[in-house]
């Protein structure tokens, strides 16, 4: 079996209603499933509060008795979905419609929540009805329905499922998901960055090296430290100047560091209050020469899309998220580099050092004025950067709200739908959010909805869905199995 056969998904089907409140009409989970587990959300007529709170109780009597827990046969059947997938994870709703909902009554799944409101716990959604399929495939008595998500809004009578369903979503490569959301946002202009990671700085020709600059104290201090270290290449030490944008040059205590030592771990003299050394970073082949450039300090358009550089009060250092002019040479272990600047700010010396924080979305922080007086112990005290961003680096205005072209907007899907009907979504947009409230994600059905409607604006490929439902027969013998208690 695969997991487009009904017979795969059946046993958690089964469970999925076995395990529900009392009364419930439709239950629901909405979640991943694959490399060896699962993770979702379980909603009763919309709800997760009273499965979660009946789950807690059943916990308790299972814990004194030594039975087994309140999701463990959930569990188990999806366990043995998921291996099926060991090296994939799918995006899956499944329907369980109680004998009520199966006989027309029943409340709609998603808690009857209008089109674009949250559930308390996940995304919940309505039944896809009334969809355009593309094709209608039956195999082994499966009904299966290939759309996608812009052929398969809610039903307009807003009535609940009739028949259990399995949906498989795949989301193309601009729809993105979240930790709390499976449709974050949609990035309609792939490898777009938001304005402020487009920023970039350029080496000042007046620049000039400090005072405490001195190539030999550097090498003497690895000659005293790393006796056995070999030193790079000087054709290797050329090549990563050349690399440089901009023509930036490395200063000459960078390249007396690495004709002294191309790796291995500097330490110095554990004093209270010295600087105690560093890993140098190789000039090649290092992942933390990367790591700190702006594309890679990005992670989504909703987290990251009004994010700013704190700034230097002392002006020292070039307010910017990333810069491959800041050069790596060393790191503590723990995730941060401490980088020479090439491109230091009006008060700030060429080659002055920087470091960092790898817990730190943006920006750089000065250390010292240069390689030799941060090896000689003589650090800077961090100074708190003066900022307009709270603790995370985000501006308190939100999305959106900067001068100039609008590149990006989160809300929710009623008011995504709101602005297609009145043709306001601006056409400068280079992503959508569609969780503004990270505490109730939208409903999933609407969220696909919206996404494949921004995909269209685009011509982007949309999200697919694969819909499974019970066979009818099948159906017909599982209600009588019930009814009679076999």
């Amino acid at each position: 079996m695969s997991v487009t056969d009904w017979q795969t998904w059946a046993p958690f089907v089964d469970a999925l209603r076995r395990s529900a409140p009392p009364g419930t009409h439709t239950s629901e989970f909405v979640g991943t499933v694959g490399r060896g587990g699962a993770q979702g959300t379980y909603l009763d007529d919309g709800d997760a509060a009273a499965r979660r709170d009946r789950d807690r109780e059943l916990a308790l009597t299972a814990a004194r008795t030594g039975g087994p827990g309140p999701r463990a046969e959930l569990d188990e059947a999806l366990r043995e979905v998921a291996a099926l997938l060991p090296d994939s994870e799918q995006l899956v709703r499944v329907v369980a419609v109680h004998g009520g909902g199966r006989l027309g009554g029943g409340a709609p799944s998603g808690g009857g929540a209008p089109s674009g409101g949250g559930a308390r716990d996940g995304g919940g959604a309505r039944d896809g009805g009334g969809a355009r399929d593309r094709r209608d495939a039956r195999d082994g008595g499966d009904a299966r329905d290939r759309g996608d998500a812009r052929d398969r809004g809610a039903s307009p009578s807003g009535d609940a499922p009739v028949r259990d369903v399995v949906e498989l979503i795949t989301l193309p490569p601009a729809v993105v998901s979240g930790p709390t959301a499976p449709v974050l946002e949609v990035v309609l202009e792939p490898g777009a960055l938001p304005a402020s990671y487009r920023e970039t700085v350029e080496p000042r020709p007046d620049a000039a090296t400090a005072p405490s600059a001195d190539p030999d104290a550097v090498a003497r201090v690895v000659a005293e430290r790393m006796p056995d270290a070999v030193g790079a290449a000087p054709e290797e030490i050329d090549a990563a100047e050349v690399a440089l944008p901009d023509g930036a040059r490395l200063p000459a205590e960078v390249r007396s560091l690495y004709a002294a030592a191309g790796s291995g771990a500097l330490k110095l003299a554990p004093e209270e209050g010295r600087f105690g050394g560093f890993e140098i970073v190789p000039l090649s082949g290092s992942a933390l020469r990367e790591a700190f450039l702006p594309a890679a300090r990005f992670g989504t358009w909703t987290a990251d899309a009004d994010t700013v550089a704190p700034r230097d009060p002392a002006d020292r250092v070039q307010a910017v998220i990333g810069s491959p002019l800041w050069f790596p040479v060393g790191t503590d272990g723990a995730g941060n580099v401490y980088a020479v600047d090439l491109a230091p700010g009006p008060a700030g010396h060429l080659g002055q050092v920087v470091l960092l924080d790898h817990e730190v979305r943006a920006g750089a922080t000065y250390r010292a004025e240069s390689l030799a007086a941060l090896l000689a112990g003589r650090v800077a005290t961090p100074d708190r950067p003066e900022s307009t961003t709270d603790a995370g680096g985000v501006s308190p205005a939100g999305p959106g709200a900067a001068d100039g072209p609008v590149e990006f907007l989160a809300l929710d899907p009623a008011d995504w739908m709101a602005r297609f009907d009145a043709g306001t979504v601006p056409d400068t947009l280079k992503a959508a959010g569609l969780v503004p409230d990270r505490a109730n994600p939208p409903v999933l059905t609407d969220a696909l909805a919206v996404a494949d409607r921004l995909l269209a604006l685009r011509g982007l490929p949309p999200i697919e869905v694969v819909r499974l439902t019970r066979p009818a027969r099948a159906e017909r013998k599982g209600l009588l199995g019930r009814l009679f208690g076999r």
